[in-house]
């Protein structure tokens, strides 16, 4: 399994530019749909296209899930944007999609996750209820995630408007396998082995 995890797209996505150009992306921004600030979901889009890749844009919680598969079974990378973590994790379970890609992970494509996109690879997401909250018509029976990695990703360490919150997430859970990226900051997993990366 190859995974790029990230907290900021926009601003680390470069990190991957050799190996995205010609490669056709399922670009997922579900977890950003009700969010009042979208802003990371343009520049992510923006630097997708500037490096080349072929984007197909699906929005999950909407989409016929025999379109989901077509766009799953044609692209080369998976792509999560950031948002709300609860909300998306609650989407991709509901329509099945949990499988989806961890049978695509499965063949070798690679997934992408920024912020939210990146937490849900953890196997539980109650570490970073203090910074998204809970939708009120959240619909699963607990927390779980999508059990991709052993560690927990604590996006936008340090960085406002997350400051304090990732912090006191990272005091908070010190008995859990941590791993705080800062907007500049990713890992990238491959078969077990974590690489950490940054951009300056």
């Amino acid at each position: 399994m190859k995974l790029f995890l990230c907290s900021h797209f926009g601003k680390v996505g470069t990190l991957l530019k050799d190996d995205v150009e010609g490669k056709k992306v399922v670009f997922i921004p579900t977890a950003s749909i009700n969010e009042e600030y979208k802003g990371y979901v343009g520049s992510a889009r923006k630097l997708w296209k500037k490096m080349n890749a072929d984007i197909l844009e699906v929005e999950i919680s909407t989409t016929p899930i025999d379109e989901i598969n077509k766009a799953f079974a044609e692209a080369d990378i998976i792509y999560f944007t950031g948002g709300n973590t609860f909300f998306l994790i609650d989407q991709i379970k509901k329509t099945g999609v949990d499988n989806l890609i961890k049978k695509h992970l499965k063949s070798g494509k690679l997934y992408v996750g920024e912020s939210a996109g990146a937490i849900i690879c953890a196997k539980e997401l109650s570490y970073i209820t203090a910074m998204d909250e809970v939708p009120s018509d959240f619909s699963q029976k607990d927390y779980s995630g999508l059990d991709l990695i052993d560690s927990y990703v604590v996006p936008h360490y340090l960085c406002p408007p997350f400051k304090s919150i990732s912090q006191k997430i990272i005091d908070q859970y010190s008995n859990l396998k941590l791993v705080p990226l800062n907007n500049s900051q990713a890992i990238f997993i491959e078969n077990g082995q974590v690489t950490q990366l940054s951009v300056e």
